[in-house]
Order: structure tokens, then C-alpha cells, then sequence
């Protein structure tokens, strides 16, 4: 876990500080109906989503409809100092950690939910862990089940990290749209993006799946197009004209699970510009994780010209993700990379970096984010001009994003800021991000975006963008989409 923090703070370029606090909400009532022999407590004043209990951490957290206080699960640890060693809530999740080992027995009610711990030795009607419903409360809940949690929110840090790597900048769909907390879930996930830039436009789809195929073994696919449509770039035989071209590239694989932390993945690729490979190695820890990655040939289809010179890249980086403390979350990234084209697989080397920030201000809505991305040029292959438009390029992006939910199912992002880029030009950039989750396991999220700065290798400023991803999930009792960052 150390070594995890350090990597974290030295990713971490900018610390965020946060607000003072200032609920207008009216806290939820805490009654203590029980001491002994059991500990049994009431919380009224919330509507609870969901409950998961980790037995073997002596830890239940709760899943809330809505935003919550947390003065009555800090309230715990003083009218329980025997029992309670932890207790806390977030922007719409809380926490509640026993000093011993327990069997936590929840159940929903009308206005809240009630919680009866008892020691392990045993319950008295001999059920465990199961999150029980009422008359007026709807259907039960599913139960949780032992390892579920813990194995998905290793994959949830997996999925991020890397989203936060290949995406650098986009922050909705680096906050996790194709994350799930359940590990044992398979996922299909179909997306389409439209991206327009100085007389550019790139439409893209998506479609990729993860399903588990045997015990510790599954199966990964990914199919991309994107189709060009550009006034003038550069072209094969070195002039500049119209491109329109359909470019289709793809990814399969496999993952190995070697234990309950680490992980391995190897893909072959296509793409126009021919066959290539990609190995992951991740090593998840108890708040995030740490990896790294090798390509060779990857296909390189950011941009029009890379499409139009069939570009790819092969590439090694090393990354981290997750959480440094209670409200802060941190990515970062350390990259080499080489460029290529055909005729030439050594257009360019750089080396780079991506870093991340999010502070959640505790009790609103609110988060503040750093994002900075740096590539460096080692060296270049050019006559009149440099293929790919390679450059050195560091950006640094300050902002901040309001997250909030109509209900429960749709969930809305609004998010803006300042961006600076040390060897180009400046500006604003914001965007807001549509989600609607009618049950779990099953996502729609709209997004759009502007940017007066590039946010990719090649590409020149004042970029607009809009997107739609359908996420679909099977297999798992409980697989809700990942919102923790």
C-alpha cells in the first residue's frame, strides 16, 4: 500500500484543497436501538440504494438514492467507541467499520435502514450478511456475496487507470462509464463519438466485450472504425488534399487472473497499418492500482493524418490510479513512444506523462480536478514537414464538475475550466455528460465537450465533440455502474 501512495503523490502534480463545509441538507436521524448483546442502530432521513458487507474486513457499506450527511454515521463511533472504529459517509456513500468481527444484518426500511451487528460466533436465525427488505420497503435486495466487492474494485481501478491513460483530458469518459464494481460481471459495451476540428471531422464507434470464459481466464474483443471526412491533410505521397476513408482497426485477447491481486492480459491487434501486439500486467492494491503496459504496432488512429498515413506506435508505460486519502483521487502515467508510418517505423520518439487530480468536496456535489499531459520529442524524421504533425507539447487543465441525479436512475455532469498549453496557445473548456441507469448493470451516457487547446498528439486546438455509450453488464448479482470518480 505504500509504495502505492508514493507512486500516487509523485503522479500527484497539483494538490486541490477543499471547501469548508456548509450542508444545507437536515442530517439523518441516528436511534440506538441496541447495546447488547447485539449492536442494532436505526439511521432514518435516507433512502437507501444498496448495502455490501466484507466480512472478512469487519466492513458493510451503503449505496444512498441521493446525497446524505455524515453527522449520523460520525455520530456512531461516539455512542459505540466498543463496537464502531470507523464510520463515515460521502457525497452519496457511507462506510461503518467493526472493532471486531461481525455479521452484519441490514434491512431497508420506508424511511431508511436499520443495522444489527453480531459477533461471529453466529446469528440467531442463521443467515449472514443478507440485506433483508420490508412491506414497505420493495423486493429484497440481492445478498452480498464473499469476495464480489473486493475483486471489483480492483477491476473498476483497472478499467480507469487505463481509460485515464488512453483518454488523457476527457474527463466523463475517464470517470468511468464502462466500470463495474462487480468483478464476475461480462460486459458489452457499444459507443459512437463525433469529433470536429479545423475543417476535420472523425466519426467513431466502438464495440468491445470482457466475459469471463473459465475460472481466472477472460476473454477481451474490441472492434474500432472511424470514418475521416477532412478538407485537407497530409497524405501518402507527401501532398496535403480531401481525405474521406474508412478506417477499421480491432483488438483480442485474453486475461489471466494469477491471484486476487495481480492480473495479466495479452491482445493481438490490427489495424491498416498491419499486425501488432499489447501485454498488460496489473497489480491491484486495497485503494487502486499499479501496472504497466507494452505495445508494438498498436494503431495509431487519433487523428486524420494518422489515419491517412496509417499510423501506429509501439509504446511501454508505466501507471497508477486510485485513491491517496478519503476524497482524493489521483492517475499517472510515464510513457515512451515511437511513431510510425508506412515506409517508415521510426518517424518520431518522445517520451511523456499524464497526471491527474479530483478532490470530492465532502457533502456537495462539487469536485475540482488537475489534469496535465506532457510529450516530449527525442527526435524526428522530416524534410518539408514532420509526418503525424508530431510535436512537444504540455498541457495543464484546471477545473472543477457539479454531479448530481434526477431520481436516482438519470445522473447529469456539468464540468468546465482553463487549459494551458506551455509551447501552443490557451483557453477555455467545459462540457456536460448525460447518464441514465434504469437498473443495474445496464448504462446510456450522453456526453459533449469544447476545447480552445489540443488535447491530442497531432491535433490543433478548439476541438468539439459528442458522444453515446451504451454499457450492458450480465452475469453478476449486482454490477452497478462505477460513479466514485
Amino acid at each position: 500500500m505504500d509504495r502505492l501512495r508514493v507512486v500516487l503523490v509523485a503522479a500527484a502534480l497539483l494538490g486541490c484543497a477543499g471547501f469548508a463545509r456548509a450542508d444545507d441538507m437536515a442530517p439523518p436521524a441516528l436511534t440506538i436501538v441496541a447495546r447488547t448483546p447485539n449492536v442494532e442502530i436505526r439511521i432514518r432521513g435516507v433512502s437507501l440504494k444498496s448495502v455490501r458487507a466484507d466480512e472478512t474486513q469487519n466492513e458493510v457499506a451503503f449505496d444512498f438514492n441521493g446525497p446524505v450527511d455524515d453527522a449520523a454515521f460520525a455520530q456512531l463511533q461516539d455512542e459505540l467507541p466498543d463496537w464502531i472504529d470507523m464510520a463515515y459517509a460521502g457525497y452519496d456513500n457511507a462506510v461503518i467499520h467493526s472493532k471486531r468481527p461481525v455479521t452484519f444484518l441490514a434491512k431497508a426500511e420506508s424511511d431508511g435502514f436499520s443495522l444489527r451487528m453480531v459477533p461471529r460466533a453466529g446469528t440467531p436465525d442463521g443467515s449472514e450478511g443478507v440485506l433483508r427488505g420490508s412491506d414497505d420497503a420493495g423486493p429484497p435486495a440481492p445478498a452480498f456475496q464473499p469476495g464480489g466487492e473486493g475483486r471489483g474494485w480492483k477491476l473498476a481501478m483497472n478499467a480507469t487507470a487505463r481509460a485515464a491513460a488512453e483518454r488523457p483530458f476527457d474527463t466523463m469518459l475517464r470517470g468511468g462509464y464502462d466500470t463495474l464494481r462487480t468483478g464476475d460481471a461480462g460486459v458489452v459495451i457499444v459507443s459512437g463519438d463525433y469529433r470536429h476540428t479545423k475543417g476535420t471531422s472523425l466519426y467513431t464507434s466502438d464495440g468491445r466485450f470482457d466475459t469471463q470464459i473459465a475460472e481466472n481466464l477472460r476473454l477481451l474483443g474490441d472492434v474500432h472504425n472511424v470514418v475521416v471526412n477532412t478538407k485537407s491533410v497530409r497524405l501518402a505521397n507527401g501532398t496535403t488534399g480531401p481525405l474521406n476513408v474508412v478506417d477499421t482497426s480491432g483488438a483480442a485477447g485474453l486475461r489471466f487472473d494469477v491471484d486476487e491481486r495481480t492480473s495479466v492480459s495479452a491482445e493481438g491487434l490490427y489495424g491498416r497499418s498491419g499486425y501488432g501486439g499489447r501485454v498488460t500486467i496489473a497489480d491491484a492494491e486495497d485503494f487502486g492500482q499499479i501496472g504497466m503496459r507494452l505495445a508494438y504496432h498498436e494503431p495509431y488512429t487519433d487523428t486524420a493524418e494518422a489515419i491517412s498515413l496509417k499510423g501506429a506506435k509501439d509504446y511501454s508505460a508505466l501507471y497508477a490510479a486510485g485513491q491517496i486519502f478519503e476524497g482524493l483521487w489521483a492517475t499517472g502515467e510515464a510513457q515512451a513512444t515511437r511513431y510510425g508510418v508506412t515506409g517508415d517505423q521510426n518517424v518520431a520518439r518522445t517520451i511523456g506523462w499524464h497526471g491527474g487530480l479530483r478532490y470530492d468536496i465532502d457533502g456537495w456535489p462539487l469536485s475540482l480536478n488537475y489534469d496535465g499531459d506532457g510529450e516530449y520529442v527525442l527526435n524526428a524524421h522530416k524534410t518539408t514537414f514532420i509526418p503525424l504533425s508530431i510535436r512537444t507539447r504540455e498541457v495543464h487543465q484546471f477545473g472543477g464538475s457539479f454531479s448530481d441525479d434526477f431520481g436516482g436512475d438519470i445522473w447529469f455532469d456539468l464540468y468546465g475550466g482553463y487549459a494551458i498549453d506551455r509551447y501552443s496557445t490557451q483557453g477555455g473548456y467545459g462540457g456536460a455528460a448525460l447518464r441514465y441507469s434504469p437498473e443495474p448493470g445496464f448504462d446510456i451516457a450522453l456526453d459533449g465537450r469544447y476545447s480552445a487547446v489540443a488535447e491530442r498528439e497531432g491535433e490543433s486546438g478548439n476541438a468539439i465533440s459528442a458522444g453515446l455509450r451504451l454499457t450492458y453488464a450480465w452475469g453478476a448479482v449486482d454490477a452497478p455502474i462505477f460513479r466514485s470518480l
